[in-house]
């Protein structure tokens, strides 16, 4: 129920920002969860949302994992946009029962809610 309910939430949020249509997102369902994307002009997200990880890179259970996040920097004050889709991804993880969010483009950090032993930035909520 977590990934139905953080994508459901994904659309909202995507068609009150940026006017997305259902056939604009997708939800790929695979061994350990799923992934969801949107990949639009100037701006592109992508969340794989894992209930079990099996151990991959120490990443614990119940992790959104960052993939693809990107907005143009010919977006109008896309720093502030950048900041308030993060807000809305911890808000919208922590509602839905995920427990971590982790990024695949970065090591571990020394920030004091990194998971221990994780290979990559891995921060409890």
């Amino acid at each position: 129920m977590s990934i139905k309910a953080f994508y459901y939430d994904f659309f909202i949020f995507m068609a009150e920002n940026y006017s997305v249509t259902p056939d604009q997102l997708t939800l790929d369902w695979n061994c350990v969860g799923a992934t969801t994307r949107y990949h639009g002009q100037n701006r592109a997200f992508e969340f794989r949302l894992w209930e079990r990880s099996d151990g991959h890179l120490g990443i614990p259970d119940m992790t959104v994992i960052v993939s693809v996040f990107y907005i143009s920097g010919l977006v109008t004050n896309a720093q502030a946009e950048a900041d308030a889709v993060s807000l809305w991804l911890r808000d919208a993880a922590k509602t839905n029962g995920f427990r971590h969010i982790a990024d695949e483009s970065h090591g571990s950090t020394d920030a004091p809610n990194q998971v221990p032993g994780c290979k990559i930035a891995c921060l409890t909520l």
